[in-house]
Parts: structure tokens; sequence; C-alpha cells
């Protein structure tokens, strides 16, 4: 499995850095490689809860089946997710107190089958970029 991590400094406070990063409706206003949920996000999310969105990684677009693993607040959100032809994801959202702001990180894992391998360390390589301007978005959406 390849996986990828990049922080970003926010100045905001911690409470309103994860009020948006938890706020999975409006995910697709800064995450880049998500691009719409098929139906309802429940106002709150617990282990167990399950949404189907679509991810987009380099123009391929998949169907994923999200279901939430962890839901820490004020810190920590982790989904994993379970995509057409054997792929899967993982996604945790992290919020920590840094300074008089916050950092904020995304822990991005691509497994399964189709990612096996170079393959998947190849993908991860450029999904880093995507992921840098993701919070890049954050930033100048929220701070």
């Amino acid at each position: 499995m390849a996986k990828l991590k990049v922080s970003v400094d926010v100045p905001i406070p911690p409470d309103d850095a994860w009020a948006h990063t938890a706020n999975l409706a409006a995910l697709g206003d800064w995450l880049t490689m998500h691009e719409a949920w098929r139906g309802a996000v429940p106002d709150e999310l617990v282990a167990g809860t399950q949404l189907v969105g679509i991810a987009s990684v380099k123009g391929l677009r998949n169907r994923v089946t999200w279901t939430v693993q962890a839901a820490e607040p004020p810190r920590r959100l982790v989904l994993r997710g379970a995509g057409k032809g054997g792929t899967k994801l993982g996604l945790e959202l992290l919020v920590a107190p840094k300074g008089s702001g916050s950092e904020v990180t995304v822990d991005l894992e691509l497994g399964g089958a189709p990612l096996f391998g170079p393959i998947g360390a190849g993908v991860a390589r450029a999904v880093k970029g995507d992921i840098h301007r993701s919070l890049e978005k954050f930033v100048a959406r929220y701070a």
C-alpha cells in the first residue's frame, strides 16, 4: 500500500479548522480528489457510518464506499474506502494546535490489486502535488 502524508499550517483556531476539516458535505470544496457524494452526508459522523462518493485521481474516477473508522472531534477523522476494481483507500484528516493556529494533515493510503507495488508508489508520488494544492486551497478558503 502506498502512503503519503502532507501537512499545512492554518492561521485559525483548532476548533474552526476541525469544523471545516470534518465537514464532509463541503469536502469537495478543497480536497481535489473528492468529486461528489452519492447521497446525503450525515450530520454526525460515528464509527461505522458509510458514505458513497466519487474519487478522482489524475483523471481516473472511481466510485468509493467509505466507512468511518474513527471520529474523534476535534482532532481526527479516519475513513476507509473500497472502490471498484479492488482499489482500497485510506484517508485520515488530522487537526492539531500549532502556535496561535492549527496544523491540518491529510494522511492518504492507496492500495488494492490495481495499485500494488511500484504502480501504487508512482500514483502516490503523482497525487502528492494534488494533496499539497488541496491544503493550499483549504488555507485560502478558510483562513
